[in-house]
């Protein structure tokens, strides 16, 4: 039995539940170490479920679906099948298949939502999966960073959006989110949905990386020509920040409080109340975002757990993946070719993502 099947059937008696019903893709992929149901390629929810009791696992699909889920995808424990006709839905099929007090991580109706559960219920990455982390975002890393450095001034931010999604194809990634800003877009809008506006001065290019169910997030920004000295200065006040956050996310750490130094951090660095207009990120893993933390956000920091913090400042974003493990914090969104800035913190050296200044390319 997986260890993470195990937590499941586990929970059940906590739940007050006889069985769960999983089918939502993010959910799937972690029980499973990465099998994907689905067809629609932006869609939550897959074809398939799983039906998870104390004793047993039964695989839920029409019939037009089983076979190929059970030819192709990845899972880890022993499982039964059932099926319905492709031409009823998963509502219609279940009386004749479960009848008892049941949970689902999507709305249906007779079901009890477990969907929030769940979530904290995958908390902590094991060992094998920190592996396949580390390669997403060494990987992702590498492809958005080599974009980066064949860009020139002319290029629209939907032709830089195309490459980016031509590139992480061909890895097997899915490009789950894909944010481009030239220019003074930038600093207007804090979800630059790329359009077809030219990059003359800057550009910065963000990235959410899905693969095998796990995701990382990064940004990277590339100025033509020397920054302003007012824009520099941005960025470096906003790697300070970014550090003073990575040091306040240690586990067993209240989410509140973590949250309180990152007031803190911008507060420090002459920003108070620059928090407010952008949501900072949280901790991620089988979700873009698993929840993004406010002032209320309730619970703890679980060791193993990958954060993906995003803080900005008008005009400057910085965003990166890292995992908290046993011997301290890795970040995942690292080629080793990409410009950093360094910080000492107490004796210790940290490295934040600087932007990539392209010399002699200034229009």
């Amino acid at each position: 039995m997986s260890d993470k099947l195990r937590r499941v059937q586990e929970a059940l008696a906590g739940w007050q539940l006889d069985a769960v019903l999983l089918t939502r893709r993010d959910n799937i992929a972690w029980l499973t170490d990465g099998a994907t149901f689905h067809v629609v390629e932006r869609a939550e929810v897959g074809v398939a479920s799983l039906l998870i009791t104390p004793c047993e696992v039964r695989l839920l699909a029409p019939d037009n679906e089983l076979a190929r889920i059970v030819a192709e995808e990845p899972m880890p424990f022993e499982y039964e099948t059932a099926s319905y006709p492709w031409y009823q839905s998963l509502r219609q099929g279940l009386p004749d298949i479960f009848n008892g007090a049941l949970g689902s991580d999507t709305p249906l109706a007779g079901t009890r939502d477990v969907a929030d559960k769940l979530v904290l219920l995958r908390q902590g990455l094991s060992p094998q999966e920190q592996e396949r982390f580390a390669e997403l975002g060494r990987e992702a890393a590498t492809l958005l960073e080599q974009i980066a450095r064949g860009l020139s001034p002319g290029i629209s931010e939907q032709q830089i959006e195309a490459e980016i999604a031509h590139r992480c194809l061909e890895k097997a990634i899915r490009p789950v989110c894909v944010l481009v800003a030239a220019d003074e877009r930038i600093a207007s809008f804090k979800h630059p949905v790329p359009g077809p506006y030219p990059v003359i001065r800057k550009v910065m290019m963000t990235l959410g990386a899905e693969r095998q169910g796990l995701h990382v997030s990064l940004t990277r920004i590339v100025h033509f020509g020397e920054p302003e000295p007012a824009l520099r200065q941005r960025v470096l006040a906003l790697a300070e920040i970014h550090v003073d956050i990575m040091l306040a996310s240690r586990p067993g750490r209240a989410w509140q409080a973590i949250f309180s130094d990152i007031q803190q951090a911008y507060e420090r660095q002459g920003q108070d109340g620059e928090w407010r207009h952008h949501h900072q990120g949280g901790p991620t893993g089988y979700g873009c975002r698993d929840w993004i933390v406010t002032p209320q956000t309730e619970g703890v920091l679980a060791p193993g757990t990958a954060l993906a913090w995003n803080p900005t400042l008008s005009g400057v974003k910085s965003e990166e993946t890292a995992i908290l493990t046993e011997n301290g914090i890795a970040w995942l969104t690292r080629s080793g070719d990409w410009p950093l800035i360094d910080i000492q913190r107490g004796g210790q050296r940290w490295q934040v993502a600087d932007w990539l200044i392209m010399q002699g390319e200034k229009p």
